[in-house]
C-alpha cells in the first residue's frame, strides 16, 4: 500500500511511504513518572483476615509480581507461620518460615490481624499485632510496588492499608471502602474490605492516564502540515481542541520490544498563522495495561508519547516541532483510569475547558518526564486502524433488581456504549458489560476470566461521575468490551432505550463479500460469522472479545483465514500481523502461538495449526489478493520455520508436544497430537512449494515438493493401518488425510466412507474441533458427499452451528456446548466464549459450494476462477458476491420446481469457468454470449471473460 497524494484534514495514513516523513532520531518520549513503581524503602501496614489457608503481601514487587518479595501468614500447619518467599522470574527461588503461634493462637487463626513490614535497605523487619516476629537480610530487590496474592485454594480480606516512607510521608492510604474504585488489579471491595481469592492483585501503577500539551506560534502562512505520533500505550491527539484523526487505540498492538508503529496525519486544515496548541491524552493500552490473564505492565509500566509536527510554509521553509522536556503534563484530567479489560473511569468534574487550546493557564500542570526511548524499531502503520464502525440500539430494557437496568443490544459486539444522563454533580453511573444473562436477568460474568482462579477476570466496567448542570454524554475512548448486555446502576431516574447506544469498534477493514440464501438459519449463521470476524479484528486477530484473553492466537487466525478473506479486504491487516508473527519467531525458527508476544510468554510457540499461521497467512493473502509481496517479505522466516520443524522431527514425524492444543474443542473424539502436527508439517511444505514457485525460487519449490512427498509417506507409514483406518479414528484425522492429500489415491474413497460413517454414527452431527471443522464440509463435498455436508450445515441438535443459533447466538461460540443441552451455562469457563470466530471457518464452504465461487490456486487474486454452485439441503436460492482485485464477482441461483436459474457476473480482467449442472448443452439456455465446452462429471463448462451471464436448465 502507498501513501495517497492527499488526505482529508486530520486523516491518518497507513502506507509504508509514511516512513519518509518524520525524522525518527528527533524528539523525546515524554510522559509522567510512575513513581510508585520505584518505591525503595517503606513500611507497609495492613489489617488482614485469613479466610482460607493464607494471606500474602507483595512488596518491592516488579514485573507483575514475578520479581518480588512475598511475606505470607499461613495457617494450614500445626501452628501458623510467616512464610517468606522470594520470587524471581515468576518462580519461587527461596522460602523460609518463622513460627508465629505465640502471636496468633489456635482460636484466632481466622480473626483480624495487623501486619507490618518495613523494608530499609537490605533489612526487612516484620511484626504481627505489634509483636516483632522476624528480621531478615535480603538484597535481591531494592525497589518496587506492593500487592496481595492468594493461590487457587486461598482467600483473605484486607483493610486499612497504608504505605509510609521513612520520613513519615504517606505514599498510599487505602481503607478499601465499599463503593470506591479498586486501586489493585483484582479482588472485590465489600463491607469487610478487599476480598481476594485465587488471584494476584498488584497496585495499579499511578499516572497511567496523563494529559500532555505544548504551545507554539507559526509566524507565516502554512502550505502543508503533517503530524507524526506514536505512544508507549495508546493516545489521542488534538490541535487547538480539535481531534486529530478518527482512529482509536493508536498506535496499535505490536511487540513493543521489537517494533512500535507510528501514525501520520495531514493537519494542514487545522493550522494557520498564529498561536496554536497540541494536546494528547494517554492511556495504558496493551503496553502498560492488562494483557491476557498475565496482568499489567507486560511491556512497560509508564505510558509515553512521541510526536513530531512538520510544517511547510508557503515560502518553502520547514519548521519541525518535537516532543521534548518543554511539554507540560497533568494527571488531574477526567480519565482517572483506563484498561482494555477492566474498563474506564471518567470524572467529568475534573474536566478543564480549553486545556488543548492556546493560552490555557489551568492549575495542576508541570513539566513532562522525559523517558528512555524504546530500543525497538519505529515503523509506519500498515493496514487499517481501529475505528468506530457502527452503532447498535437496544432492543429491550429490564430491571432485574431495584436500580439495576439491563439493556439488551440484541447483538454481541466489540466496543463501548454511549450513555446520556442528567443528574446532580458527583453522581456516579456504573456500566457493566457481559455476553449473556442469567435466568434471573442479571449479567452472566463467569466466562469473563480465561479460566478458573487465579486467572484474572475482565471487569468490563466503566464509570462516569457527573459534573451536573444539564444533559451529559459519556462514551469511553480508552477501553473496549465484548458484550451484548449492559447493566446500568447509579443512574439518576429511569433510563430508556434512547439513553444508551452500542458503539461498535474494530479494525476498519473494508467489507468485500456478501452471502445470503433462502434459509433463515443459514443466513443467521453468515451473520454470526461476519459479526465474530468484525468483533475480533482489533489491531490483531483476537480469539475472543470479552474475557481476559483477547490475544492474537495464531491457530484461530490460521483456521479462519480463508473465510475471513472472503468477507473483508485483509491485505494490509495480514501484512501487519505477519510482521508480528515474525517478531515472535524464536532463534530456532518456531513462530509463537500468539502474536504479538511479550517477554513473559515469548518462545512458547508450537505447531499443529498454531505456529503454522506464519506460513498460512502469506499464502492466503497471496491467493486472495494476488500480490506476492507478503510471500517475499516473509519467505526467510517461513523457510526457517520449516527447517525448525524438520529438526524437531524424528524421521519426519513430529512429537505430540509440538501440537499440545490438539484438535481443540473436539466433541469427545480426540485426534493424536503428533498426527496433527505432522499433517500440518506436510501442509506447510506443500504451501511453501507453491509460494517458492510463485516468486521464482524453483529449486526451493522442487525441494519442498519432495519434502511433502516424504512427509506424506512417513505419515501413512505411521498413522494409516492396513485396513485403511487412521490412528484415532476421528473425523478430524480423516479430514486432514483427505484435504491435505496425504493418502494414496486408491484409499481416498475408503477414507471418505469412514468419515461419513463417523458422522452418521454420531447421529449426523460433527465431532470436530478447531483443526477439523475448517475442512470438514469441504472434504465431504470434494469426496462426493455434499448431501452430508448440507445435513451438518442445517443441523440444529448438539453439536452444530444451528444448536448455537437455536440458543440465541448472534456470534459464533468457542464451545459447541457453551450452553448445555440440558440447560444452563457450561461450568467449564476455560473456553466458554460466546464470540469466537474460528468455527465460523465453515463460511468459506458456503461461498465456494453453496454460491459456487471457487478460486483457482494457479491464478491468485481471482485472475481466473470457477463458478460451480452445488444446490442442496432445503435451499431454494443463494446469492454471493466478492469484490476481487479485478472487480466484483457475483453468483446467484434459484430453484423453481425443477428449473434452475444461474446468474453470474465476471469482472473484466478475469476469466471464469462456469459449470452448469447439466450433462448436455442442449438442456441449457445461456445468455451473455457464453459458449459451452465439453461436458464432464454431469456438468457443462462455459469459459467466459468479463460480463453478465444467465443460465437456465432442468435439474433432478
Amino acid at each position: 500500500m502507498s501513501l495517497p497524494p492527499a488526505l482529508p484534514a486530520g486523516a491518518s495514513t497507513t502506507g509504508p511511504r509514511a516512513a519518509a516523513g518524520p525524522d525518527l532520531g528527533q524528539g523525546d518520549w515524554v510522559g509522567v513518572d510512575a513513581a510508585d513503581a520505584h518505591w525503595s524503602d517503606y513500611t507497609v501496614d495492613v489489617d488482614l483476615t485469613v479466610v482460607k489457608e493464607a494471606a500474602s503481601v507483595y512488596f518491592r514487587a516488579r514485573s507483575g509480581g514475578a520479581d518480588s518479595y512475598m511475606w505470607q501468614i499461613n495457617v494450614t500447619g500445626a501452628e501458623p507461620v510467616l512464610k517468606k518467599h522470594v520470587w524471581a522470574g515468576g518462580n519461587v527461588s527461596q522460602v523460609t518460615e518463622t513460627p508465629i503461634g505465640d502471636v496468633i493462637g489456635p482460636d484466632a487463626l481466622h480473626s483480624s490481624h495487623h501486619l507490618r513490614i518495613t523494608a530499609d535497605g537490605g533489612t526487612i523487619t516484620t511484626s504481627v499485632d505489634g509483636v516483632a516476629v522476624d528480621t531478615a537480610q535480603e538484597s535481591a530487590y531494592a525497589t518496587g510496588t506492593i500487592g496481595f496474592r492468594e493461590s487457587p485454594t486461598e482467600e483473605a480480606t484486607y483493610r486499612d492499608l497504608t504505605v509510609t516512607a521513612p520520613d513519615g510521608t504517606g505514599l498510599l492510604d487505602d481503607p478499601f471502602t465499599t463503593g470506591e474504585p479498586n486501586a489493585f488489579g483484582a479482588g472485590t471491595i465489600g463491607a469487610d474490605g478487599l476480598d481476594l481469592a485465587g488471584a494476584s492483585a498488584l497496585l495499579k501503577p499511578g499516572n497511567q492516564t496523563p494529559r500532555l500539551r505544548t504551545e507554539f506560534t507559526l509566524p507565516k502562512k502554512v502550505a502543508a502540515a503533517r503530524l507524526y505520533a506514536s505512544a508507549q500505550g495508546i493516545y489521542e491527539m488534538s490541535i487547538d481542541g480539535r481531534r486529530v484523526g478518527d482512529d482509536l487505540f493508536a498506535p496499535g498492538w505490536t511487540n513493543y520490544s521489537d517494533q512500535v508503529q507510528y501514525q501520520s496525519y495531514d493537519v494542514t486544515d487545522l493550522l494557520g498563522r498564529g498561536a496554536h496548541a497540541i494536546g494528547a491524552q494517554l492511556a495504558p493500552g496493551w503496553y502498560a495495561g492488562d494483557v491476557g490473564w498475565f496482568g499489567t505492565g507486560q511491556y512497560g509500566t509508564t505510558p509515553a508519547l512521541w510526536a513530531q509536527l512538520r510544517v511547510t510554509y508557503t515560502d518553502g521553509t520547514v519548521r519541525t516541532l518535537d516532543t521534548d522536556g518543554s511539554w507540560q503534563a497533568s494527571t488531574g484530567g477526567p480519565v482517572t483510569s483506563a484498561d482494555n479489560y477492566m474498563g474506564e473511569s471518567y470524572d467529568a468534574r475534573r474536566e478543564q475547558s480549553g486545556w488543548a487550546e492556546p493560552g490555557f493557564t489551568g492549575a495542576g500542570w508541570a513539566p513532562v518526564d522525559v523517558q528512555p526511548g524504546l530500543a525497538s524499531k519505529a515503523v509506519p502503520q500498515i493496514g487499517p486502524p481501529v475505528r468506530v464502525t457502527g452503532t447498535v440500539r437496544p432492543v429491550r430494557v429490564t430491571e432485574p433488581a431495584p436500580g439495576t437496568y439491563v439493556f439488551d443490544l440484541g447483538q454481541d459486539i466489540s466496543g463501548v456504549v454511549r450513555v446520556r444522563v442528567r443528574g446532580p454533580a458527583g453522581t456516579t453511573v456504573t456500566l457493566r458489560h457481559a455476553q449473556a444473562i442469567n435466568p434471573d436477568g442479571t449479567l452472566y460474568t463467569d466466562n469473563l476470566a480465561a479460566g478458573p482462579a487465579p486467572y484474572l477476570t475482565a471487569a468490563q466496567q466503566d464509570t462516569y461521575t457527573l459534573r451536573g448542570g444539564g444533559t451529559e454524554t459519556f462514551q469511553p475512548d480508552f477501553t473496549y468490551h465484548g458484550f451484548r448486555y449492559v447493566a446500568v446502576t447509579g443512574y439518576p431516574g429511569t433510563p430508556t432505550p434512547a439513553d444508551l447506544t452500542g458503539i461498535v469498534e474494530g479494525t476498519d477493514a473494508p467489507v468485500i463479500g456478501a452471502f445470503s440464501t433462502s434459509d433463515a438459519l443459514v443466513n443467521q449463521l453468515q451473520s454470526n460469522i461476519t459479526w465474530s470476524e468484525r468483533d475480533n479484528l482489533f489491531s490483531v486477530p483476537t480469539d475472543t472479545n470479552a474475557r481476559t484473553e483477547r490475544l492474537g492466537w495464531a491457530g484461530d487466525a490460521d483456521f479462519f483465514a480463508p473465510t475471513a478473506a472472503f468477507n473483508r479486504d485483509l491485505d494490509g491487516f495480514y501484512a501487519k500481523w505477519e510482521r508480528d508473527l515474525i517478531d515472535s519467531q524464536t532463534p530456532q525458527g518456531i513462530f509463537d502461538n500468539v502474536a504479538p508476544t511479550w517477554p513473559a510468554v515469548a518462545g512458547s510457540g508450537y505447531g499443529g495449526g498454531w505456529g503454522d499461521a506464519g506460513v498460512v497467512i502469506p499464502y492466503t493473502a497471496w491467493q486472495s489478493y494476488g500480490d506476492t509481496a507478503l510471500v517475499r517479505s516473509s519467505y526467510p522466516a517461513m523457510r526457517k520455520y520449516l527447517a525448525a520443524m524438520e529438526a524437531a522431527s524424528t524421521d519426519l514425524i513430529l512429537p505430540a508436544s509440538f501440537a499440545p492444543a490438539g484438535d481443540w474443542m473436539n466433541v469427545d473424539q480426540p485426534t493424536p497430537a503428533d498426527l496433527i502436527a505432522t499433517a500440518y508439517f506436510a501442509y506447510d511444505a506443500s504451501l511453501m512449494a507453491r509460494m517458492s514457485a510463485a516468486i521464482g525460487r524453483d529449486a526451493d519449490a522442487a525441494g519442498y515438493r519432495a519434502l511433502f512427498t516424504r512427509i506424506a509417506s512417513a505419515w501413512d507409514a505411521t498413522y494409516l493401518a492396513a485396513d485403511g483406518s487412521i490412528a484415532g479414528n476421528s473425523e478430524t484425522g480423516y479430514v486432514l488425510a483427505l484435504h491435505l492429500g496425504l493418502l494414496p489415491e486408491g484409499l481416498r474413497a475408503q477414507a471418505a466412507g469412514r468419515l461419513v460413517g463417523l458422522v452418521h454414527a454420531g447421529g449426523d452431527h460433527l465431532a470436530t474441533g478447531f483443526v477439523g471443522t475448517q475442512w470438514l464440509l469441504p472434504v465431504l463435498s470434494a469426496t462426493g458427499h455434499t448431501d452430508v455436508a448440507y445435513t451438518l450445515l442445517e443441523q440444529t441438535g448438539y453439536p452444530s452451528w444451528g444448536y448455537e443459533i437455536a440458543h440465541g447466538a448472534t456470534t459464533v461460540w468457542e464451545r459447541w456446548d457453551g450452553i448445555l443441552p440440558g440447560g444452563g451455562f457450561n461450568p467449564n469457563v476455560n473456553g466458554n466464549s460466546f464470540n469466537h470466530a474460528v468455527d465460523g471457518a465453515v463460511g468459506s464452504w458456503m461461498y465456494t459450494t453453496i454460491a459456487g465461487i471457487v478460486p483457482d490456486p494457479a491464478h491468485p487474486g481471482y485472475a481466473r476462477f470457477s463458478v460451480r454452485p452445488q444446490p442442496g439441503g432445503g435451499l431454494t436460492r443463494a446469492r454471493a458476491s466478492l469484490r476481487s482485485p479485478h472487480g466484483t464477482i457475483s453468483s446467484s441461483w434459484h430453484l423453481t420446481g425443477k428449473q434452475l436459474v444461474m446468474d453470474v457476473v465476471v469482472p473484466h480482467g478475469s476469466t471464469a469457468v462456469i459449470s452448469v449442472p447439466s450433462p448436455s448443452p442442449s438442456g441449457i439456455t445461456a445468455t451473455g454470449g457464453a459458449h459451452a465446452g465439453t461436458p464432464a462429471d454431469g456438468a457443462t463448462p462455459y469459459t467466459v471473460t468479463g460480463g453478465h451471464y444467465t443460465f437456465r436448465t432442468a435439474v433432478g
